[in-house]
C-alpha cells in the first residue's frame, strides 16, 4: 500500500471511530431517569426516611457503569432533599433500577401533606459514567408526573 492509501485508510478509521464516541455520548447526556417507587420507611423528628427507587434507561450502545450519583428533591424550588445512589451497570439500551434511602425534611413535606395542591417536584443530579477510558459528568433532570408526585409527598 501506498503511504497515501495508509493514511487515508487511518484517517477515515479515527473519524468514524470519533463520530461514534460522540455520538454515544451524545446518546449518555440524554439519560432518562425516572421515580419508580417512592416508601415512607420511618418518620422521625430528624425527617421522613423513604426508600426510593429511580430508573435509569440507556439510550446509547455502550454499557454504562456508573459511578455514585448525588441527587436532590425538591418542591416548589425548596429543597426537600439529598441522596446518593450507589454505583451500578446500565446494559447498552437498556434499564438499570437503584434503590437507595432518602431522607426527606419533614418541615417541607408537612406543607404539602396538609394541601390539596401539589407540589412541582423536581429531581436533580449528576451521574458520573466510566465509558472506555475516560469518566464523564452528566447532568439530569426530572419532573414526576402529578400522581407520581403525590404518591411521593403521601408516601403510599
Amino acid at each position: 500500500m501506498e503511504k497515501r492509501t495508509k493514511i487515508a485508510v487511518v484517517s477515515i478509521i479515527v473519524a468514524a471511530v470519533g463520530i461514534f464516541g460522540f455520538v454515544q455520548y451524545m446518546s449518555v447526556s440524554h439519560l432518562h431517569v425516572s421515580i419508580i417507587q417512592s416508601k415512607v420507611v420511618q418518620r422521625t423528628d430528624q425527617g421522613t426516611l423513604y426508600d426510593l427507587q429511580l430508573q435509569f434507561n440507556n439510550p446509547s450502545l455502550l454499557f454504562l457503569n456508573v459511578g455514585k450519583t448525588n441527587f436532590d428533591v425538591s418542591a416548589n424550588g425548596e429543597k426537600l432533599g439529598t441522596g446518593v445512589l450507589p454505583p451500578s451497570v446500565i446494559p447498552a439500551m437498556g434499564k438499570s433500577v437503584s434503590q437507595t434511602p432518602f431522607l426527606a425534611d419533614n418541615a417541607v413535606l408537612d406543607k404539602y401533606n396538609k394541601n390539596t395542591d401539589l407540589p412541582s417536584l423536581k429531581l436533580t443530579g449528576t451521574s458520573q459514567y466510566n465509558i472506555l477510558f475516560t469518566t464523564v459528568s452528566v447532568p439530569f433532570t426530572y419532573y414526576p408526573t402529578q400522581d407520581e408526585a403525590r404518591e411521593f409527598i403521601d408516601g403510599a
